[in-house]
Order: C-alpha cells, then structure tokens, then sequence
C-alpha cells in the first residue's frame, strides 16, 4: 500500500514494504531545487514521518530519517569521532549531553551506543525539540531526557556535573559573538577529567566550503564577499538572506585554535586529546576515515568529483586539515592544575 502526502513543494509517496519497513520518496515541484536526498528506507512510522515533513520540509525529509537510520551517516561519525578518544566502557554511568541535539538523531544514536550511560539532548528549537521526543519514543529509550535551552548562549540550569559535552554539527551555527560565553559556560560544567567533543563542524581552514555553499576559497574571504558568492553562485542559499542569516546556517565554520584560544581563558585550561585508534594518528584522519562513502552518496556530478578529488588527494599528501573538526579536549583533574606565581602549570594527562 503507498500513501500520498501533499505538500505545496512536493509530493511524498510512502510505500508500505512490510509491516515494520517503508520506502519514502519525494517528487519536488521544482526538479532545480536542492535536496541531499529524495528517497530512503525506514522503520519510522508514518506519523513520525509526517512530523519530520512538517517540521523539516520535503527537500530535507529523506535526510533527516538517514540521519538516525542510515549506519553510514551521522553513527559512523559520531563512532569514529567519539571511540577514537575515549573507550566505550568509559561511558557505561556517566552523564552526556548532547547540545544542540535538534532533532534528536544524534540523541537517540548515542543513546544507542551507550546504553549504560544517559544522555541530556539540549536544543534551543521547541520544534525540533518535539520530533526529538517523538523519536526517543519511536525506539523506547529510557536512559533519555530532552531540555529546552532557554538563549543560543545559554544552558538549562538542569546542565550541570556533566562527564561529556558533544558538539555535533553545532559550532558553525552559533554566532561569533556567542561562542566564547557560551564554551565557558559548557566548560565549567564539566566534571573534572571530563571530555568535551566538537565534530561536524567544519574547518575554516579548508579550501573547499562544503557545508553551506560548496563554494572554493570562500574561508578565505572577507564577509561581504563570501555574502555575494552565495547570494550569486550558491543554490543552497535563499538569494535575500541577510548575512546573520548565513551565519545561522553555518557558513563560517571553526578551527581547533579558535576553540582552544576560548577555553584558555578558564583557569581549568584545556587538555587537548590525540586519537588513539588504530590507523589514526591526527583528528583530520577520523574524517576521511569515515566520510568517502557517505559523500559518494549525497553529491552527484562535478560536485562529487571535486570533493571526492580533494577528499582522496588531502591525506596522500599529508595535509593536516580536513573539511570537518573531530575534537576532543578533556578539562584536567584536580590534581593535574597548580598556581604556581599566579600562573597555571600541568601535571601529565592521566588516562
């Protein structure tokens, strides 16, 4: 059986497979307009899907149930980039938040992959905050609780004695005025000894802006320009939005020296983690470690060949940057920070 959905952009055609599983496959109205995805498989219901629609539109729908669902998409990530730093074990009783959780995909597979942990999913948008509830629901999930954020600068009072903080494709969307009040703020709740990870968010320092535009050399421009490249060259961006605007959509990515230069100026200073995985000497290598299949995927013509070029080129040649951040900076334990002549000295990293 295939239900129909009318939108005022799209047609949305959900087919019934089995009783569990459902094939959704959306038809723009525009075939110009941009869409990461027009299909996919689920096991959402179809309640659940409709929600996403409303909330998220048929351009991102499909996307949006891949995040959660499809292996290779945000669980690759957000396996590579955590358990390269840290044991799974060392999850198992501890307390993680999840800030800017938005629609709860990267909740509810947290959730998953640490079941004797709980997580804390934060987000700022009540009405991506609903679909997260509706998917903690959808799988049952107990070792789950959802918060509202009160300011983009701003964390719930309930955020507090925290083991780790996550930052998944969050930073890029935060303000530069916002970013440092609110990193200190993350910061100090953090127990002693705890990790504070920021991935998906991607690295101004790249040549290529994947994630906004899919413009070259744009994080190298002046603001004014990068503005006029993507009102003129970039389809992913609305031809009237202001530059607050593109800012929100996450068009001026991060460094680790940004972050690191930010929680500096906390007297518990940061300890800065190297992966240890196996194959994995820097952060850039998680990147590529997990991302070629995913890109192959979600571009198609010139796009995929170039990214997929410099994806491949980057690290043969040694290049220590990749297009997106995987971090994991611990706050130091008690005995591990000293003043000394009201200067902060380090004892070594344990664990």
């Amino acid at each position: 059986m295939t239900s129909t959905i009318e939108h005022k952009d799209a047609v949305i055609e959900v087919e019934e497979k089995s009783s569990e599983t459902r094939t959704v496959v959306v038809r723009m109205q525009d075939p110009g307009a941009y869409s990461p995805r027009l299909s996919c498989h689920t096991r959402y219901p179809l309640d659940l899907i409709k929600a996403i629609l409303q909330v998220k539109g048929p351009a991102w729908l499909c996307d949006e149930i891949a995040r959660d669902e499809d292996p290779e998409y945000v669980q690759s990530d957000l396996t590579m980039s955590l358990l390269s730093y840290v044991g799974k074990s060392d999850f198992d009783g501890k307390l993680i938040m999840d800030f800017g959780c938005g629609s709860g995909a990267s909740t509810v597979i947290i959730a998953r992959m640490f079941p004797g942990g709980r997580v804390v999913g934060v987000e700022l948008d009540e009405s991506l905050l609903e679909i997260a509830r509706l998917r903690t629901q959808h799988y049952g999930l107990r070792n789950v609780d959802l918060l509202h954020s009160p300011a983009p600068d701003q964390l719930p009072k309930e955020a507090s004695g925290l083991d780790f903080i996550l930052l998944s494709a969050v930073w890029e969307h935060l303000l530069p005025s916002e970013r440092p009040a609110l990193l200190l703020r993350m910061w100090e709740c953090l127990r002693p000894e705890g990790v504070l990870f920021i991935n998906q968010t991607p690295d101004a320092r790249f040549p290529l802006e994947m994630h906004t535009t899919l413009l070259p050399l744009l994080n190298y421009l002046p603001d004014r320009w990068v503005l006029w490249c993507a009102h003129k060259f970039a389809k992913t961006v609305p031809p009237d939005a202001s530059w607050e605007v593109l800012l929100r959509m996450g068009v001026r990515g991060g460094t680790p020296g940004e972050i690191l230069k930010i929680l500096r100026k906390s007297p518990s200073r940061p300890l800065p983690l190297h992966p240890k995985a196996d194959g994995i000497k820097r952060q850039s290598d998680i990147y590529y470690c997990s991302a070629r299949k995913r890109l192959s995927q979600r571009y198609h013509g010139w796009k995929r060949f170039l990214i997929l070029r410099v994806v491949g080129l980057a690290p043969a040649l040694g290049i220590p940057i990749a297009p997106y951040i995987s971090l994991a900076i611990r706050r130091p334990g008690e005995k591990q920070v000293s003043l000394t002549g009201g200067r902060l000295t380090h004892g070594q990293e344990t664990g």
